[in-house]
């Protein structure tokens, strides 16, 4: 019954929005998000374990709509779950995680959430309730707002090497977005008139450290193929204009 009413509100909603043409809320974000937290439990003996990584892919439409202050939209989601999973007494591994990303296959008033559990290195848990059930107390951050709110979560060990002409450098990565363009307020700035001045991203999404390309004039290159998102892994090429970007993980 709980699975039928859920098929019926996610039916009802995206006809409602197509319908009216009404603009997406960020209440109906939370909602979704709520919903797929819920939906995903795993419970161990003595704890019930949500997912508090989440990607929600929205039209392009609605994904303009939301762009320009995105960032603090996904921040303040990512408290709203907190909240939600405190309020339920749900137990998370680490701070929520939450990326909004646009995905032109879906429609106006259309969205679409993953999730997952992961813990607080950044890594991907399978959720296995006898392992989450053995996990000691100082190795699970239980539902205390103001602590987790103190202790974000770390991310893998990565790197990316830049590599332009004779000049070689090193920047790591983490939890925030690396930014890559001709705009001088990015992280990675390439002084060439090929690279588009909000050119790419590198983020981490569900644990995995992903490359976007921001609709950037001339292309974003991995190992020689020109891409629009994709999964790195180690020693994969990144090439923008002049430059050679060498994604690196921690042995």
């Amino acid at each position: 019954m709980e699975r039928l009413e859920a098929f019926a509100s996610r039916m009802i909603e995206g006809w409602s929005a197509r319908l009216f043409r009404a603009k997406l809320q960020p209440v109906q974000i939370a909602k979704r998000l709520i919903r797929a937290m819920e939906s995903h439990q795993t419970v161990s003996l003595s704890k019930t374990f949500v997912p508090n990584s989440f990607v929600v892919s929205l039209s392009a439409v609605d994904y303009a709509g939301f762009e320009q202050y995105r960032r603090s939209l996904e921040q303040d989601l990512a408290e709203g779950v907190l909240g939600a999973a405190r309020d339920r007494n749900y137990t998370l591994l680490a701070f929520p995680n939450v990326e909004i990303e646009r995905d032109e296959d879906l429609a106006p008033g259309d969205m679409r959430v993953s999730c997952a559990l992961v813990d607080a290195t950044g890594e991907e848990v399978t959720p296995d309730p006898k392992a989450l059930g053995a996990v000691e107390a100082g190795h699970t951050m239980v539902l205390d707002r103001e602590a987790l709110l103190r202790e974000r979560p770390r991310a893998p060990k990565a790197t990316v090497q830049v590599r332009e002409g004779e000049e070689r450098r090193e920047l790591p990565l983490g939890p925030e977005p690396l930014a890559i363009g001709r705009d001088p307020q990015n992280d990675i700035v390439v002084d060439d008139r090929r690279v588009s001045r909000k050119h790419a991203e590198i983020r981490l999404r569900l644990g995995r450290y992903t490359l976007y390309d921001l609709q950037s004039t001339n292309g974003t290159f991995v190992n020689g193929r020109r891409v629009a998102e994709v999964v790195l892994s180690d020693r994969d090429r990144i090439n923008v204009g002049g430059v050679e970007l060498v994604f690196r993980t921690a042995e």
